[in-house]
């Protein structure tokens, strides 16, 4: 036997498979060769992987998986390879279905963690030929297909393999429900089936998903957009406000986060951070005229609710007149800004009111008065 191995072994580093098949079949029956197990088996899986397509061998799948399963028994720290090794050979060169490859992916795949690009695109690949019957299984696929999307966005091929696995937008969201039941701790599919959520407008039930998603992943921004989406949706102002505030840690630069919780602020008449956000709104945006413009409705609104047009209403009225123009000054399309100036200018101080409160050109006056004590800015008299 040893000088059938030294043969093998020659032939194999040579190339000359077809005289190696044959050698290494004959060695397969001499009782000793488990003694070369971690040398041989290896080798002879090579062997047969070069040959097989040579269909003068006559080698059938049957004698395929019997010597793949001898090599796992004989040789179980090379299991894994001789796994993919099978499956692959069983696929490319038998078309064996779905349900005979899959068991050997599956294996392998159980080994690598769960995780292996490689075996879950082959998986995928030979699923989507398949007519899966089997609900697990589809459940299974789903699961990879899910995965592979996600870590895949810009191929295409996944998500239509999802829809083709469902059939219908119906059909995928109770596959995705049922998955979801199967592994609740899996954020891809928790983030797979309020991505379906939204799509249908269900924001009711896409939003506590998300809410759990931020919680488990509170640093991806992508989960707090679609939370903070879905809260507006359902005018929820509470989770608005908490998703907006959270983009803002996140990312600092966009100017709508600010306006938005300026918006939601002015909502509650919390009119000090109303102004806060859009003054910081408008300072990310570079002097944006929008959040100028709100700026100076939080006044104006403040003003109306409060005042009696007494001399502290009117000062008020001043630095919603101010804004007002500054954010025409660096838009001026926001035509629709002029009429609301002109309506304001009958309530502006004039300077006989400022003299009356012993005030000149050049004083700075703070609005007072409890209406008005969420203030902070001054006004300068003119």
């Amino acid at each position: 036997m040893f000088y059938e191995y030294n043969r093998f072994s020659s032939q194999v580093a040579y190339g000359n498979y077809d005289s190696a098949y044959h050698t290494g079949e004959k060695l397969m029956t001499y009782p000793g060769v488990t003694a070369y197990s971690k040398w041989f088996y290896p080798k002879f899986a090579e062997v047969i992987i070069n040959v097989v397509g040579d269909t003068s061998k006559g080698i059938s799948p049957a004698q395929i998986s019997d010597r793949f399963l001898t090599f796992r028994n004989h040789d179980p720290q090379n299991t894994l390879s001789y796994l993919v090794q099978e499956a692959f050979i069983l696929d490319k060169y038998y078309d064996m279905p779905f349900e005979k490859i899959y068991p050997l992916y599956k294996s392998a795949l159980e080994l690598k963690g769960g995780v292996d690009d490689v075996i879950l695109q082959r998986i995928s690949e030979k699923a989507s030929r398949a007519d899966l019957k089997d609900s697990n299984t589809i459940l299974n696929i789903l699961d990879i297909y899910t995965y592979l999307l996600e870590k895949y966005p810009n191929t295409g091929k996944w998500g239509e393999m999802i829809s083709d696995l469902a059939g219908s937008e119906a059909g995928l969201i109770k596959l995705r429900q049922k998955l979801l039941a199967l592994k609740p701790e899996s954020l891809s599919n928790i983030w797979a089936l309020s991505s379906l959520y939204i799509e249908k407008e269900n924001y009711k039930e896409a939003q506590p998903l998300l809410r759990r998603l931020t919680f488990e992943v509170p640093g991806e921004i992508k989960y707090w957009k679609a939370y903070t989406f879905c809260s507006e949706k359902l005018k929820d102002d509470e989770n608005s406000l908490i998703g907006y505030l959270s983009l803002i840690k996140l990312d600092s630069t966009v100017k709508e986060y600010y306006f938005n919780v300026g918006v939601l602020f002015e909502k509650k008449d919390n009119y000090q951070a109303a102004v806060k956000y859009f003054k910081k709104a408008s300072e990310v945006g570079n002097g944006w005229g929008r959040a100028l413009f709100y700026e100076g409705l939080v006044y104006e609104n403040s003003a109306r609710s409060c005042g009696k047009l007494e001399f502290d209403d009117k000062c008020v009225y001043q630095l919603a007149y101010e804004r007002y123009l500054n954010a025409l000054g660096y838009d001026p399309s926001m035509t629709e800004l002029q009429k609301q100036i002109e309506e304001i200018e009958k309530y502006l101080p004039e300077q006989a009111d400022f003299a009356s409160k012993g005030y000149k050109s050049g004083d700075k006056v703070k609005p007072g008065g409890n209406c008005y004590n969420w203030i902070e800015i001054e006004l300068t008299v003119q």
